[in-house]
C-alpha cells in the first residue's frame, strides 16, 4: 500500500508539472527582457572592448538567448520532442518490472523449515519456547506475552527481570 501511495503521489506531481505551465505573460516578459538586454549589450561593451564588442555581443547573445530557449523547453518536459523525457521507455521498463514481480511466486520465508525449527525462539527473550509450542497457544496467550515485553520503569533492569520471570512462569 505504501508503494502504491508513493506511485500515486509521483504521478500526481508529474501531472501538476504538466498542467501548470508558466503563465504567458511571464514568457513574453522574459523574452522582451532578454532581447532588450541583447540589443543594449553592445553599447555597454563598446567603451571597454572597442572592435571586439561585435564578436563578444554575438557570443553573449547566443548564450543568453540559449538559456531563455532552454527555460521554455524545460517548462513542459512531457511529449515526443527530442528534448522531452523518454516516458514511453520508463513506462515500458516499469511494466516489465511489474510483470516480473507479479509473475514470481512469493518467497516462502516462513515455511515450516524456518518456523518449525525448535531452535527458532519466536518470542525470545520473553520465552524460550519454540515455534511449535507457541503455535498451539491461544491468541490471548500470545498477546499477553507480547504485552509483557513493554516495560515501563527504571532503566536499571529490575523491572525487566520481574516481567521476564513473570512471563516465563506463564509459559510453564
Amino acid at each position: 500500500m505504501t508503494s502504491l501511495a508513493s506511485l500515486t503521489d509521483t504521478q500526481s506531481s508529474a501531472e501538476r508539472v504538466l498542467t501548470t505551465p508558466l503563465p504567458v505573460g511571464y514568457n513574453i516578459l522574459i523574452s522582451q527582457i532578454v532581447l532588450l538586454y541583447v540589443y543594449l549589450l553592445p553599447f555597454q561593451l563598446f567603451g571597454a572592448l572597442g572592435w571586439i564588442t561585435i564578436p563578444g555581443t554575438i557570443a553573449a547573445a547566443y548564450i543568453i538567448i540559449g538559456l531563455a530557449a532552454i527555460g521554455n523547453e524545460l517548462e513542459n518536459p512531457f511529449g515526443h520532442d527530442v528534448n522531452d523525457l523518454p516516458l514511453d521507455g520508463y513506462c515500458e521498463e516499469l511494466r516489465r518490472e511489474l510483470d516480473f514481480l507479479t509473475a514470481t511466486p512469493p518467497p516462502r520465508l516462513f515455511s515450516d523449515v524456518v518456523l518449525g525449527n525448535e531452535e527458532n525462539k519466536v518470542l525470545w527473550p520473553l520465552s524460550t519456547s519454540g515455534h511449535n509450542e507457541w503455535r498451539m497457544r491461544s491468541t490471548g496467550d500470545i498477546r499477553s506475552a507480547l504485552r509483557a515485553k513493554v516495560v515501563i520503569g527504571d532503566r536499571s533492569g529490575s523491572s525487566s527481570e520481574s516481567t521476564l520471570s513473570g512471563s516465563r512462569k506463564e509459559e510453564a
